[in-house]
């Protein structure tokens, strides 16, 4: 299977960087998905273990091997390894099963120690490998069974690209030899050692030969996931400690990169340029939690919200004064400081749901259908159920890949067909009259610009309610608020029927980043006011929670410089 990794800073788009940082940026943003949002990345059927090694991943603190030595070291097993496979085909060739077993046993223990590193020590995998083989009438047969487990286990662990390998194999596990084939008479290769010389003529069986190369192949396989990893103490490893020695290596990946490329007082004097926009009217909030609040304002924009690299020659030179004080605080209000770098998809992600969420609501209150049930589930899909077919439609404008045509993308009129045909439902028996629909039609592109009175009421609503819920967490330490509506779900595009341009993922001054998919949610709490519905408040805990990660990663990466 292919991976396509997301893309944080294009080199198409950022030629200025040395492809060494833009390198290192891309792979870090990929770590750091892996630890905020691994269902984004991780495919089905694959586990963190996988992608760690699709990305080549190593821990930074990890010493380099000895290659030299172990070039040495597989020079003189060579011969050695040569003559064991050769007394291992004239074992399996035997008819005798307690002679095949005890040669299996060998070839199982060898399989133990090649795959050792990559699982962990409680695996079933290892756990058959190091026990005593059951007796058995057919060894090479149970033999076979054992191979297809193994290797339908290293397929989940493996990276992507071995894949072809390994289906190969159980491909070729399922149209096996048959025990009674007749055996080959070969001779035997030049080199034959003095202690275990074979006869100058001998049998092979076809079933035993292919048993053997499947063990060799499974072995070279187990090598090459050995240097995938870099490291044999990942493979060992549970995904939960997987989990923490990635966190702990990321963190410190991409705050050593931030301050590569903007320098620490730059950084701090952004923060704090960011930190001061903040509203004149508004509740005491704690110190810890200020920024909170100032990024929910920020995610309650008409506008995406972005982090802008500075400028070329800044970047280039290493030159932290070429980005002064007075300079380095003039911060667009959408604009986040480089302590979010790495966050900013996920934040305009977050504010693209935020927005489709107002929306939905909004849109609802012009069907007049009747309140709903609080103990529904949100799964209904019959044709009454107009928010799950609303939520759908903009959940996958939201979630559509940037590659995609735009003009696919949901429509005002995708949303206003919806909303008809939930009143005609509502006011039936009774027909709609046309002049009802074209005003109903109306209705709707007037409550999808950021100026309609619904949309703002519900709008404050929910920013207001997130606020409260973040401030009351105590994961957070945080800032938020207002927002306007395009055509198409995509935050910071103009209302109107033209063809959205597409954006560079990083933009210098006044650009934006383009969202990518999300996920959360945050404890239950009162209901939002218009939000009742249960489609709208599974989609408000979802992203919630998504934000409470966001903060929560924030602060563990850059607590002395927020």
């Amino acid at each position: 299977m292919s991976v396509q990794d997301p893309v944080l800073v294009d080199h198409g788009s950022f030629s200025f960087l040395p492809a060494e940082l833009v390198e290192a940026l891309n792979q870090t943003y990929f770590l750091h998905l892996l630890v905020t949002d691994p269902a984004k990345v991780i495919p089905p059927g694959k586990s963190l273990l996988s992608m760690l090694t699709h990305a080549n991943f190593r821990p930074s603190s990890e010493k380099e091997a000895n290659d030299k030595h172990a070039a040495i070291l597989d020079r003189v097993t060579e011969v050695a390894h040569r003559a064991f496979w050769n007394e291992a085909f004239n074992s399996l060739s035997s008819p005798l099963p307690s002679v095949q077993l005890v040669r299996l046993k060998r070839l199982y223990l060898d399989l133990h120690e090649a795959l050792t590193p990559l699982f962990p020590p409680n695996n079933r995998i290892i756990i058959s490998l190091s026990s005593p083989i059951p007796p058995t009438s057919s060894p090479l047969h149970s033999t076979l069974a054992l191979l297809k487990e193994i290797l339908l286990a290293l397929r989940q662990r493996c990276a992507p690209v071995r894949d072809p390998v390994v289906n190969e194999l159980l491909d070729s596990l399922s149209n096996p030899p048959p025990a009674n084939a007749r055996p080959t008479e070969i001779q035997p290769p030049e080199y034959t050692p003095p202690s275990d010389p074979l006869p100058p003529q001998y049998s092979i069986s076809p079933l035993a030969e292919f048993v053997i190369d499947t063990i060799k192949a499974t072995i070279s396989l187990a090598d090459q996931m050995k240097s995938d990893l870099n490291t044999f103490v990942l493979g060992s490893m549970t995904e939960a400690q997987l989990q923490s020695v990635l966190q702990n290596d990321v963190k410190l990946r991409e705050r050593e990169l931030v301050l590569q490329i903007w320098d620490q007082n730059v950084a701090r004097q952004q923060w704090r340029s960011w930190l001061a926009d903040k509203p004149g009217e508004g509740s005491v909030v704690p110190e810890d939690k200020k920024w909170t609040v100032r990024l929910l304002r920020a995610l309650g924009s008409d506008k995406a919200v972005y982090c802008n690299l500075p400028s070329p020659k800044s970047t280039l030179n290493g030159d932290s004064t070429a980005d002064t004080p007075e300079v380095s605080q003039l911060l667009e209000p959408n604009q986040l400081p480089p302590q979010l770098f790495f966050a900013s998809l996920t934040l305009e992600n977050i504010q693209n749901y935020l927005q489709a969420i107002v929306i939905a609501a909004a849109l609802r209150s012009l069907t007049r259908l009747p309140p709903s049930n609080p103990n529904s589930t949100g799964s209904d899909t019959s044709p009454t159920n107009f928010m799950g077919r609303i939520w759908t439609l903009l959940k996958a404008e939201i979630d559509m890949d940037e590659s995609a045509d735009a003009e696919g993308g949901t429509k005002v009129i995708n949303l206003a067909d919806e909303v008809v045909r939930a009143r005609q439902l509502s006011s039936a028996p009774a027909p709609l009259e046309v002049e009802e629909e074209k005003r109903l039609r109306a209705a709707v592109e007037r409550t999808l610009r950021a100026n309609d009175p619904v949309f703002l009421l519900l709008e404050k609503r929910l920013l207001l309610a997130l606020e409260k819920a973040l401030l009351s967490d105590p994961s957070t330490a945080p800032n938020g608020s207002t927002s306007s509506i395009p055509e198409k779900m995509q935050t910071g595009r103009a209302f109107g029927g033209e063809r959205a341009e597409k954006r560079p993922r990083l933009m210098f001054a006044n650009a934006s980043i383009t969202p990518e998919s999300t996920g959360a949610r945050l404890g239950a709490g009162p209901v939002v006011p218009g939000f009742e519905d249960a489609v709208l408040q599974d989609a408000i805990r979802e992203v919630s929670q998504k934000l409470v990660d966001c903060i929560a990663w924030t602060g563990s990466v850059w607590g002395d410089l927020i």
